[in-house]
Formats: C-alpha cells, structure tokens, sequence
C-alpha cells in the first residue's frame, strides 16, 4: 500500500454539480481550476485533511464523505479522492480566487489543472 500524500474533495450538490475552485497564482502563471485539496500533515488522517482543505479553503463544513480512490499525480504521489457535500454557505479563504458550481456536462470548458480530470472521472465513474 503507498502512502497517501495528499487528499482532494469533490464537493457535490443535490443536482450533482461540482464545486471547482481557482487558486491564487502569480501574473504570469496559468488560471487553472482544481477540486479542493491539500497536502497530509505528519500523522494528521485523510478525512482531516480533507476537513481542513474545506475549512481553510471555503470556510464550511463537508459532509456524507466518501472515498472514492486513488490517483497518482504528476509529482508522483498518491492522491486519496473523496467526494462530500456542503450543508453551509461557502466564503472563499484567503488562497482562493474565484469558486463556481459547474455541471459534469460544462467541465470540458474550464482549464482543470494537470490531475483534476483523473480525480473527476473517479467520481464520474461510480
């Protein structure tokens, strides 16, 4: 079993919507949208991390997680993938541009950054 380095939410609605956000980046660096993630802290769990990521990055609370998989980035490292849903309303954190729910039909659309698609299509795939 690999060591999981790093956690990503994809954060559903009633309708099946997802929930991507655009992450701060330097002037000359790409506009790219991820699903929200971070990277484990020491002994810290998968769904803690995945409860941090939503704290810190959108200000609520995740719900009904669910472990969907993994995926191996482009650094290497395996990615746990869940999927969760929100019950509160979300305020951007300080890392985050812009956040937007997209339907699974109008994701081809949007620049997803190197990785996203493989975590989305462990979610479409269930």
């Amino acid at each position: 079993m690999n060591k999981i380095a790093e956690c990503s939410v994809i954060i559903k609605d009633d309708f099946n919507n997802i929930f991507l956000v655009m992450k701060k980046t330097k002037k000359n660096e790409p506009k790219l949208w991820y699903n929200v993630g971070r990277k484990i802290k020491g002994k810290e769990s998968e769904e803690k991390c995945v409860a941090r990521a939503i704290k810190d990055d959108l200000k609520s609370i995740v719900f009904n997680v669910e472990r969907l998989g993994e995926v191996i980035n482009i650094s290497n490292e395996v990615c746990a993938v869940f999927k969760g849903e929100l019950k509160e309303k979300i305020v951007l954190g300080k890392d985050i541009v812009e956040g937007k729910w997209v339907s699974i039909s109008d994701i081809d659309k949007f620049n997803l950054a190197p990785d996203e698609k493989e975590k989305l299509d462990l979610f479409l795939n269930i």
